[in-house]
């Protein structure tokens, strides 16, 4: 018999972390965030269990293809002497060394919690005007 939930007995559920998330808990949250916008968009996922220099391995279902994706958390860069606002994607990894096109094929590019796709053209930086974002690089939904 389910007991019915009171004041004291419901979760608390709380809107925003009491600690600040570390490098690795926010890295690990824009993962799973590409995981489901991938999902939601025909893909399957694979997760490597050795280290690798991609975050993850994609196919369509029913398709041999694998293609792999790099994860990375945008930022805004708002400069006068760039011109003005530009959403950013490093691609380069901690060593300062691109990813190379043997590595990895595309990017997932997590901004503002939405997630966006772009090939691997193995630059350092990957700018776009916040206008241009829809346009230029692929938006994946999440619905599911």
């Amino acid at each position: 018999m389910a007991k019915e939930l009171t004041e004291q007995t419901k979760p608390k559920v709380q809107t925003s972390p009491t600690t600040p998330l570390t490098s690795t808990e926010k890295g690990r949250h824009a993962e799973l965030l590409a995981q489901t916008a991938l999902l939601a968009n025909g893909w399957t996922v694979l997760e490597p269990i050795a280290a690798e220099p991609f975050d993850m391995a994609i196919k369509r279902v029913g398709d041999k293809a694998i293609s792999y994706v790099q994860v990375k958390t945008a930022f805004l860069r708002n400069e006068e002497r760039y011109g003005g606002e530009y959403i950013v994607v490093r691609g380069a990894k901690n060593s300062g060394k691109v990813y190379t096109m043997q590595e990895v094929d595309y990017f997932v590019a997590v901004w503002q919690g939405e997630c966006y796709m772009f090939p691997n053209r193995e630059r350092s930086e990957y700018w776009i005007r916040p206008r241009n974002l829809e346009t230029k690089w692929t938006k994946l939904g999440m619905d599911i």
